[in-house]
């Protein structure tokens, strides 16, 4: 249930909806890592996500640190594992969550299928690629975490274990459908 603090959000949308999950998909209950800041966390400084009303967005990449505690993928990399995506808007002026709790929902996996709204994702040469997709191994398309937590095209990182989601269709700079993979 969403905390709304501004009555100017009563119509906001949540940026995922699963598609393809009865069979495929799962919400995790995971503990938020003490050490993310809810009041600022993926909105800080250069990471600072266009448009977000929250420090955490349905559909950010969750990664795994240790035991069942997540952070937003690009707030920790160290050998970065990603784990899912997140269910809830956290902090800010949308909040499924209170202040003083500390577990979140983030949906897993593997087949499982979403469409993603902006801000959650980054468009960027998403167009491009996806035109360029030919239906063959060779040209799909696969997105991780970029260091603001959103879903973006290309190859993983140096510290990155696994990609995050393959690219289904894009609908528009505004949506996404994609297939994950964790």
């Amino acid at each position: 249930m969403l905390r709304l603090t501004n009555l100017a959000n009563k119509y906001q949308r949540r940026t995922l909806r699963v598609l393809y999950g009865n069979t495929q998909a799962y919400p995790y209950d995971a503990q938020l890592d003490s050490a993310f800041d809810r009041t600022q966390g993926a909105l800080a400084g250069a990471n600072a996500i266009t448009g977000a009303k929250a420090a955490i967005l349905p559909g950010l990449v969750a990664t795994k640190k240790n035991a069942e505690t997540v952070t937003v993928a690009g707030a920790w990399a160290s050998s970065r594992r990603d784990f899912g995506l997140f269910a809830n808007y956290v902090g800010g002026d949308l909040s499924d969550i209170p202040t003083d709790f500390d577990r979140v929902g983030v949906w897993r996996g593997v087949g499982s299928v979403y469409e993603i709204l902006a801000p959650a994702f980054d468009d960027t040469s998403l167009a491009t690629d996806a035109t360029n997709e030919a239906g063959s191994a060779a040209t799909e398309v696969y997105l991780n975490a970029s260091a603001k937590g959103q879903l973006v095209a290309g190859t993983p990182g140096a510290n990155v274990i696994n990609n995050t989601a393959r690219l289904v269709t894009r609908l528009s700079a505004n949506a996404v459908v994609v297939e994950l993979l964790v």
